[in-house]
């Protein structure tokens, strides 16, 4: 199989993604491998206590760490901002502003370093738990380390295009953009409320030389949501690249002509329009089958629902029940259901007698509770 990060030498993952992604890779070469692999296709109480309950242990750690992690730093930054010159916004000198800006990047590079390396071990473990390997994969722009690096570093999705598919093309961008402006100030404008706020309320009583402190708590609290946000979208991430790993064995073993291919590669590619993001578990199904597949410059507007309705119309009646399938399947990989995701289901559903939409919201309610092997023995069934 070719390297599709070769054929694309224009993406190249930044600085942190890289470090990220080595701190991982050498976490995992640093432990023995496990003893064993979790059967992805049966389920069983034993591997759901390992990675369902486990996880959660690991994200209520993390949540715990996170807060501290948070708090010390910025309490630190005020203690110490008190020993050095005055900084009065009405009366600013260079040795006050350096001094301020000196210790807050200090401590805030303390507070992200350490955060960050919770999240890589964190994240290490909770692959481990699915019994994941860690490994480079080069025909992947987004092999395992890079997909967990990315999650604890909150780096998005890659604006790529791959074989012409665009993740963005349903997309509002302006929408987009205002949220992430807004999600990059979070820390900032809760502090800077807070204080205002608590201003109005205490004024001038005696409680006030304690306000500055109120970064410690609301920081804290801020990075152990925000740790536990990560943690639950990593389970969620990892959970669906046991389905992908479940879907790409049993796509192959079912030598499918490369009619039925080509029709299911262009299911792939709507589910990445649909989510709105390329998922690096879409890109890692779409890249491997496309492997398979023989005459690859011919794979031209895979994103279009037109073409792709053509061809589902042409399908045998099991050729279009493995398509609808996949579609079910791989609609619930980001935990919800949107509009497009709706709309696409009652297009298609007068080709089948059973409610593919009833199973993929009942696949997103497995998924997000963190449940591993009751949801792949659910796509199991499903499949089959």
């Amino acid at each position: 199989m070719k390297s599709e990060a070769s054929r694309h030498p224009q993406f190249k993952p930044g600085f942190l993604e890289r470090w990220g992604r080595k701190v991982l890779i050498e976490l995992a070469l640093s432990r023995n491998p496990p003893s064993k692999q979790i059967n992805e296709t049966q389920g069983g109480d034993e591997t759901e206590n390992k990675f369902h309950i486990e996880s959660r242990r690991l994200i209520v750690s993390g949540v715990f760490w996170s807060f501290w992690i948070g708090f010390l730093p910025s309490v630190l930054f005020v203690f110490f901002l008190g020993y050095g010159p005055g900084f009065d916004t009405n009366h600013l000198s260079l040795h006050s502003v350096l001094w301020f800006l000196g210790l807050l990047i200090f401590w805030t590079i303390i507070e992200f370093y350490l955060l960050f390396r919770l999240g890589f071990l964190l994240a290490y473990k909770m692959a481990e738990l699915a019994e994941m390997e860690l490994a480079n994969e080069p025909e992947l722009y987004t092999p395992l380390p890079s997909m967990l690096a990315r999650i604890v570093l909150e780096i998005p999705d890659p604006r790529i295009l791959i074989y012409g598919i665009d993740p963005y093309k349903h997309l509002d961008k302006r929408a987009a953009l205002i949220s992430t402006i807004l999600y990059k100030s979070k820390v900032f404008l809760s502090n800077i409320s807070a204080k205002f706020i608590l201003k109005a309320i205490i004024g001038r009583s005696s409680l006030r030389y304690w306000i500055e402190y109120i970064s410690g708590p609301i920081t804290g609290l801020w990075d152990a949501v925000t740790t536990y946000i990560i943690l639950r979208e990593l389970q969620k991430r990892i959970i669906t690249r046991k389905i992908s790993n479940y879907l790409l064995t049993e796509i192959t073993n079912l030598h499918l002509s490369q009619k039925n291919l080509n029709q299911i590669i262009r299911t792939v590619a709507l589910a990445i329009v649909f989510t709105k993001t390329f998922h690096p578990n879409f890109e890692f199904l779409i890249l491997r089958l496309v492997g398979f597949y023989d005459d690859i410059e011919s794979l031209q507007e895979l994103d279009s629902w037109e073409i792709w309705l053509t061809g589902f119309e042409s399908l045998s009646k099991e050729e279009k029940m493995i398509n609808m399938k996949l579609f079910a399947i791989l609609s619930a990989f980001d935990g919800k259901l949107n509009q497009e995701e709706k709309i696409g289901f009652l297009e298609i559903q007068k080709y089948s007698n059973f409610s593919a939409m009833e199973f993929t919201n009942s696949l997103c309610k497995k998924i997000n509770e963190g449940k591993l092997s009751k949801t792949l023995e659910i796509v199991r069934e499903f499949w089959t």
